[in-house]
């Protein structure tokens, strides 16, 4: 029993010095409170927020440039929002047949295979790809090892031999024998 100012209780205070007069008090047969994040509402606040966001960024690849550059200048602006009005009725178009994308037609390859050998490979890489091939091999003759800095290698051999039509799809089909820059040929 405590008394205070001739005031008399029969229950001690709801908190003890130690823990200070701070202390949060529940309500028996209340839930405790759960943060914000953990509500229902939050998730599908969440959900519509992300959405949303979704739909801007894909409705925007659609754009015209100009009106790109409108939309994100007048972003940055202040607005102030109104209250909803009824939308005049917009035209009805046509319906649109799509037009097939036009394929792209693989690259023209027709050349004479140029004398390669005794030029460097990334030489040799570089002069096939001026006649549009992106992709030849190359092979090590005096080992397995790997042509990482392509400069460093000589050609010594090509599977295609000088002065040869080379035509249609020969992506990866030429091959360069090759040694490093101080090695000789086999």
């Amino acid at each position: 029993m405590h008394t205070h100012t001739g005031i008399t209780m029969t229950q001690p205070p709801p908190w003890t010095p130690s823990q200070g007069p701070f202390v949060e008090f529940t309500k028996p047969g209340l839930p405790e409170k759960k943060p914000f994040y953990k509500r229902p509402w939050f998730a599908v606040v969440a959900g519509v927020v992300v959405l949303g966001a979704i739909g801007n960024a894909a409705g925007s690849a659609d754009e015209k440039p100009a009106e790109a550059a409108a939309t994100s200048t007048s972003a940055a602006a202040p607005t102030t929002t109104t209250a909803p009005t009824t939308p005049a009725p917009q035209p009805v178009a046509p319906p649109v047949t799509p037009t097939p994308a036009p394929t792209s037609a693989a690259p023209v390859v027709d050349f004479v295979m140029p004398d390669l050998v005794g030029t460097d490979l990334q030489t040799a890489q570089n002069t096939v790809q001026t006649h549009n091939v992106w992709l030849s091999v190359s092979h090590d003759l005096l080992g397995s090892r790997n042509q990482v800095l392509d400069s460093n290698w000589i050609v010594c051999d090509q599977n295609v031999p000088p002065g040869q039509r080379v035509t249609g799809d020969v992506e990866g089909a030429i091959d360069f024998g090759v040694v490093k820059r101080e090695e000789a040929c086999p």
